[in-house]
């Protein structure tokens, strides 16, 4: 019985010698980006004019599957510029996406999976307005030949207000701020 330990201990050690550094080569990214940015903007959010200014750290990674990570941390200052207030858009955590297709089905699926801090707003000297946190998958099917959106599933753990109301309270807790 020692003997047949020792054989299942010596093929187990084995297998993770063998099996490990494989795995990990198949997931190691194919291409890398790195970004340290900050960008100014002038636009229309909510229908008010801002003027913007982002400042982030961006990792990207492309994988030989043609999926990829996006692990980012970016805060954007939108200011009106009539009234001179402003609010602060932040967000950390990482993006992963990939794509399914299945050609019997006729298909293509998008997995999208935000996880972190997707987006808090708060004012700029005060308190947080808004927060989404945790994890939330997007699921998205086409049909492969005509590119027409077939279904969409979000799949949401942790508190996501502004998800949960398709992202009208980000436009309702905003304006106030603005104006």
């Amino acid at each position: 019985m020692g003997g047949l330990s020792l054989r299942h201990a010596l093929a187990a050690v084995f297998a993770v010698a063998v099996v490990l550094p494989a795995a990990a080569l198949a997931a190691q990214p194919v291409e890398r980006f790195h970004d340290n940015f900050k960008d100014t903007f002038s636009d229309e959010v909510c229908g008010i004019p801002v003027d913007g200014v982002a400042v982030g750290v961006d990792n990207f990674f492309v994988f030989a599957d043609d999926s990829f990570k996006d692990t980012s941390s970016v805060k954007v200052t939108l200011t009106n510029p009539e009234t001179g207030k402003s609010v602060n858009i932040s967000n950390a955590g990482q993006i992963r996406d990939t794509a399914i297709v299945d050609e019997e089905a006729g298909t293509i699926t998008f997995v999208t999976t935000f996880k972190g801090l997707p987006e808090k707003i708060q004012t700029a000297h005060g308190p947080v307005l808004l927060r989404d946190a945790g994890i939330a998958t997007f699921v998205d099917v086409f049909d492969l030949e005509t590119g027409e959106l077939i279904s969409s599933d979000v799949i949401i753990k942790g508190p996501h207000p502004d998800a949960e109301s398709d992202f009208e309270l980000f436009c309702e807790v905003v304006t106030p701020e603005l104006t």
